[in-house]
């Protein structure tokens, strides 16, 4: 009979909140103001900080045109991938975030 040894797969700390990893970035949700999300996102872009803004294109129609119009599909938010250490500098310009 040949016995083997159980490999340990486990990354972090035991209680399973990952922030043992070295360098591991997680996504955070920043509340911004009402029609910022894409003025935010450019200006984290600008830090070197990747967000990402989610949106639609929708067709607006007045009465004399149609214009093709890029919507946010989730408010007052922006997703930012940043390390657990780079959080507070890059939210130090928001109004508030939403940290899981």
């Amino acid at each position: 009979m040949i016995f083997q040894e159980k490999k340990s797969v486990n990354a972090g700390p035991s209680c399973g909140t990952g922030e043992g990893v070295a360098h591991s970035k997680r996504w955070y949700v920043a509340l911004v103001r009402m029609h910022h999300e894409k003025k935010v996102s450019e200006r984290l872009s600008k830090m070197g900080i990747d967000s990402f803004v989610p949106v639609q294109q929708q067709i607006h129609q007045w009465s004399d045109r149609r214009k093709l119009v890029d919507t946010v599909l989730l408010p007052m938010m922006v997703f930012v991938h940043v390390t657990p250490r780079s959080v507070w500098r890059s939210f130090h310009f928001l109004r508030s975030a939403v940290i899981w």
